[in-house]
């Protein structure tokens, strides 16, 4: 798909040793990484009890868990099973480690996803723009091809995102400060 909105003809494998398929298998994981990380696609997010680690925080917080292995973006973390209602709770990423004040704590996240198979038709078609914009210029020797990659890219995103997100009970925001409260 990347490589026909670029104006070329389509590849069957990325092992078929041609140029365009070592480019595109040079960065597949990278970019496949890069376009999750770009929206809590509805696909890949994951929910897991984190694992309490033995170790002791030098300073600054009083627990430390392992971050799962495939935790590519943090959407939120709670004391609860219910993230989604519960506050978010202060806490810090450092490595693959998380540090709170929370001996118990529920993690939402985006997920690798390594199995095409499960990508949603928007995400990949989105993949695609981006990675005919990471390859334009090396495959195509033509910067405007890239800049037109990349205006395709956030459109793509953009339309993704909206779509994406109406397959969620709409989050109620509530807002609370001095100006609101001077109204009443």
């Amino acid at each position: 798909m990347a490589l026909i909105r670029m104006g070329g003809p389509p590849i069957t494998s990325l092992d078929d040793g041609s140029k365009i398929a070592n480019t595109f298998k040079a960065i597949w994981d990278t970019v496949v990484d890069i376009v999750l990380r770009d929206h809590p696609w509805n696909f890949a997010i994951a929910r897991s009890n984190m694992t309490l680690l033995a170790e002791t925080p030098t300073w600054g917080f009083t627990y430390v868990f392992q971050l799962p292995t495939d935790c590519l973006r943090i959407l939120g973390i709670g004391d609860s099973d219910n993230v989604d209602i519960n506050p978010l709770l202060v806490y810090k990423i450092e490595g693959q480690k998380l540090y709170t004040d929370e001996s118990a704590v529920y993690l939402k996240y985006v997920q690798r996803i390594t199995s095409i198979g499960t990508f949603d038709a928007r995400f990949a078609s989105a993949l695609a723009s981006r990675l005919a914009m990471e390859t334009a210029i090396y495959l195509t020797q033509k910067p405007e091809v890239k800049s037109q990659m990349q205006k395709e890219y956030f459109l793509e995103l953009s339309g993704a995102r909206g779509i994406d997100a109406q397959e969620d009970t709409p989050q109620e925001v509530v807002i609370s400060g001095d100006w609101e409260d001077s109204r009443l």
